[in-house]
């Protein structure tokens, strides 16, 4: 089986386990609600929009826009760290609920707010490259933007199910990327894949749609927008826990084929 396809069968196995815990697709739900709410609070409370921004300037407009930063990533990575509980809890033979997914996270509130610190100050200086830099500061802050997705890629399980410090959870995400998947990371790409698929369908679907009940085909889209922005989130987290307990541990979750696991953790050479 090529590696695509395998990659796609492990999200089809964590498509599975998300299916057995639907509750846990609230999380991602609640998260953006508070993020929207978050973000509105403050564009309206700086005035971070179009003139407003220009007229202040400097740090004047930086400072707010970190403090944003702060504030979303926080509640994301909580609300993942959540997912990545709930699911996990399950792949342990348990019976998650909102609740036990939610009180896992919060015990663990303190290290999840410093890495929201960490991760704002990379996302800003990433962001104040490719402002200020040119062509040239595009390319290289998209390539070191790269580099710290894949660095970071397990920073979220071991933030929720280790007690370690911000400096080991970071470590033992790079660790752990570099012994089981290297650069040979494909379960994003599949992920990717599926989510352009299915923002595509839906695209498709409600031009089709339009035709038939006009404007009201905009109500469609975007309760279906948020639907699968809910889901993909979800599974997301689901497949990312169920990748780190097997690299950790060894053992396959409820769910998983070992050999399929087996064959995507390939050793980085």
């Amino acid at each position: 089986m090529g590696r695509i396809a395998r990659s796609f069968e492990l999200v089809g196995q964590s498509y599975r386990i998300l299916m057995r815990d639907k509750e846990l697709m609230v999380l991602p739900l609640v998260s953006g609600v508070i993020m929207a709410v978050v973000v509105a609070s403050f564009f309206l409370g700086f005035g971070l929009w179009g003139a407003g921004i220009e007229r202040r300037g400097g740090p004047a407009v930086y400072v707010p826009i970190f403090l944003m930063y702060v504030v979303t990533y926080t509640i994301g990575i909580f609300f993942q760290a959540a997912v990545v509980a709930g699911a996990t809890e399950r792949m342990r033979g348990g019976d998650p609920t909102v609740s036990s997914a939610l009180a896992a996270a919060w015990r663990r509130l303190g290290p999840i707010v410093m890495w929201a610190i960490v991760a704002a100050t990379v996302g800003m200086a990433l962001r104040a490259i490719q402002d200020r830099v040119g062509f040239i500061g595009k390319l290289v802050a998209g390539f070191a933007g790269a580099a710290w997705s894949l660095a970071t890629f397990f920073v979220v399980p071991v933030l929720v199910l280790e007690e370690r410090s911000i400096a080991g959870s970071f470590t033992q995400s790079v660790s752990v990327f570099k012994k089981t998947w290297g650069e040979t990371v494909t379960g994003g790409a599949s992920l990717g894949i599926a989510a352009f698929a299915a923002w595509a369908t839906l695209i498709a679907a409600t031009g089709l749609l339009a035709y038939v009940v006009g404007v009201a085909a905009v109500v469609v889209f975007f309760a279906g927008a948020i639907l699968l922005a809910i889901f993909f989130s979800a599974l997301q987290g689901v497949y990312v826990a169920s990748l780190y307990r097997y690299a950790i541990e060894g053992l396959p979750p409820d769910g998983f084929d070992r050999a399929l696991l087996d064959q995507a953790f390939v050793p980085k050479r």
